[in-house]
Parts: C-alpha cells; sequence; structure tokens
C-alpha cells in the first residue's frame, strides 16, 4: 500500500471525519480520556453501595421511600385522565421503545457495518437487562404496595427502567451531540436524553411502580455500567483500528 493510501485509511477510520458524518458514529471520546467513563464508573458505584447500605441497614431514605410511595399514587389517582397516559406512556419509553429503536439501530450499523457502534448498543443493553435480573433478584426489595395502572412482580430494586434508560439514551447522546454542527443542537441533543431519562424514573415512581431509591439506584447502576463497558468498547476498537493500519 502507498502512503497516499494509508493516510486516506487512517483518515476514514477517524469517526469524526467528514465523510464518515453520519450523525451516528462513536465520537471516541471515551477512549481519548479514559478518566471520564473510569470516574462514571466510581461515581456510580459509590452512589448504588451508599443506596444498598441504605436499604440493609435500614438507613433514613427508607421513611422518604414510604412517604413518597403513598403520596404520588394517591395524587395520580385523582389526576385527570390524560396524565394516566402520559405516564404509562414513561413506562413503555424506557423498555418497549428501547427495545424497537435498539434493533432499529443494531439493522442501520449491519448496514452501514459500524461494528464499534453495533457492539455498544447490543451488549450496553444486554449487559443493562441481565444486571437489572442479577441485582434485583439478589436484593430481592418488594415493589411499594401502592401500584397503580401498570402491575409488575418482579423485584424492584435498582429499577431496570432507570438502569436501561441511562445507558441506552445516554448512548444515543453521545452518538449525536458530538456530531452535531453547533453548540445548540448538541445541548438540546443532550437535554431532551436528559428529560427521558429524568421522566421516565418519575414516572416509575408516580405511579408506584418503584420506590425513589430504587431508580437512584439504578441511575447509578446505568452510569456505571455505561461508563466502564462504553470506555472499554472504544479502546478495543482503536486497538483493532490501529493494528489494522499498521498492518497495511
Amino acid at each position: 500500500m502507498t502512503t497516499k493510501n494509508m493516510t486516506a485509511s487512517r483518515v476514514e477510520d477517524h469517526p469524526s471525519h467528514k465523510n464518515d458524518f453520519t450523525g451516528s458514529r462513536a465520537p471516541g471520546l471515551l477512549a481519548k480520556w479514559p478518566i471520564i467513563g473510569l470516574l462514571m464508573f466510581i461515581f456510580g458505584g459509590l452512589v448504588f453501595g451508599a443506596l444498598v447500605l441504605n436499604l440493609r441497614d435500614h438507613g433514613p431514605l427508607l421513611e422518604w421511600d414510604k412517604v413518597i410511595a403513598n403520596t404520588l399514587p394517591a395524587i395520580a389517582l385523582k389526576s385527570p385522565p390524560f396524565v394516566k397516559v402520559v405516564m404509562d406512556a414513561g413506562f413503555y419509553i424506557g423498555d418497549q421503545v428501547i427495545v424497537g429503536l435498539g434493533f432499529l439501530l443494531a439493522i442501520y450499523f449491519i448496514i452501514k457495518r459500524y461494528w464499534q457502534e453495533l457492539t455498544m448498543v447490543a451488549i450496553g443493553l444486554v449487559g443493562a437487562s441481565s444486571l437489572f435480573l442479577l441485582l434485583s433478584n439478589f436484593f430481592a426489595r418488594p415493589r411499594p404496595p401502592t401500584q397503580i395502572w401498570i402491575l409488575v412482580n418482579l423485584p424492584g430494586f435498582p429499577s431496570g427502567h432507570a438502569i436501561t434508560v441511562v445507558t441506552f439514551y445516554g448512548l444515543v447522546a453521545y452518538l449525536l451531540a458530538r456530531n452535531m454542527a453547533s453548540a445548540f443542537w448538541k445541548a438540546f441533543v443532550s437535554a431532551v436524553a436528559l428529560f427521558i431519562i429524568i421522566f421516565v424514573g418519575f414516572s416509575r415512581i408516580f405511579t408506584g411502580g418503584h420506590y425513589l431509591t430504587d431508580v437512584l439506584a439504578g441511575y447509578a447502576v446505568g452510569i456505571a455500567w455505561s461508563g466502564a463497558i462504553y470506555t472499554l468498547i472504544e479502546i478495543i476498537f482503536q486497538k483493532i483500528r490501529s493494528h489494522n493500519v499498521k498492518k497495511e
């Protein structure tokens, strides 16, 4: 291969190059600054650990859990009918909608041969679901007795919805925001993702599907998992690309 072709190959492999721009490529920030992912993992792990201790030792947050679990669903039952529709939407946005969007993204990435992004979506979602099942069954905390509208019988700590929305919508924002042309659109995409994450968590508390600490624990696990796995994937694929360039 000539020097010119090798240079072109390196440019094409770079996710921020204009010819690669599709609004859905990983920007490589986590591989460039892995400290970000490490801090996310540490922060999420510490918060989750603190909430586990609070649960085990019957800490003060459990009283807040009971007060909120008794108050919000009661308000929900007295609310206009449209509130039920909006709050139920939070359940599906954090569940079936993610499954559908994840499937569509996977097909798109396969067609475009964006293997790194496909890996991030697939492992991110499978891992988030697995963590929920593993942790919730381990702690086996019953859900609030005040559940309304959508009833779930699985243990509730940590919230699976909270883990998944952070993992998925956080990744979508990460893939899109970096490639936006202006600071406004970067901020807009990030704000929309943050709004969805908060809305889904609130809707689960408002309808009695989870205690407050269930959702906070889910957010913490989602942050730790996202920081660890997405950083690791970016580093691995960066090494693969570098190795392929050297071989050529």
